[in-house]
């Protein structure tokens, strides 16, 4: 039988996973490609699907930070999109970014479209990796959603929702283990 401490833990332990599971979920889920073109200059593709959202998907932004790029520059576009390429602020300590506007149609329910191509200068070390993006409604500017992108294959991603499962498991398993065991006394009552 479940004590009330009991039920507080198990409760906590819904609610952080609800949370946990909340704040990395995404309907929007935009892929790339990296490659070396030469130097530090390497080549982003990108795919955007929009997975679960309500309306058509007609405006999108990637976010490349302001540290690690420079030197931006659109390769190539959906036909019927506009590209829109801002280059890192070093003075604002802004990112640059590329903005994708739809001018027929946008992105339905369920649709997917690429590719966006863009090069940019990595001032990283490795292989540039994901990046943060918003995905914009074109009359109001409001952020319908965001989230990070990811990699098309390969590197794995790590997933958020099944490390804080298992950290909450981990964290309840500990607190089982340091609770003071009761025993049984003759009446058959808990002491």
């Amino acid at each position: 039988m479940l004590t009330g401490l009991d039920l507080r833990v198990f409760a906590a332990f819904v609610a952080l996973s609800v949370i946990g599971s909340a704040a990395t979920s995404e309907a929007t889920l935009i892929t790339f490609e990296v490659a070396s073109v030469a130097g530090n200059t390497f080549e982003y593709a990108y795919v955007v699907d929009n997975d679960s959202l309500a309306v058509d998907i007609e405006e999108l932004a990637v976010y490349f930070d302001v540290d690690l790029f420079e030197n931006l520059r659109m390769a190539t576009a959906p036909f019927d999109w506009d590209p829109l390429v801002v280059q890192p602020d070093t003075v604002l300590r802004d990112d640059g970014f590329l903005d994708g506007l739809a001018l027929l149609n946008g992105i339905p329910p369920g649709g997917s479209l690429g590719v966006f191509t863009i090069w940019a200068d990595f001032l990283g070390a490795g292989i540039p990796g994901r990046q943060r993006f918003e995905i914009l409604d074109p009359v109001t500017f409001a952020v319908l959603d965001s989230g990070l992108t990811v990699p098309a294959s390969g590197a794995p991603v790590a997933e958020p929702n099944g490390l804080w499962i298992l950290g909450l498991g981990l964290a309840a398993l500990r607190f089982r283990r340091s609770r003071p065991t009761r025993s049984c006394g003759s009446e058959g009552s808990f002491r």
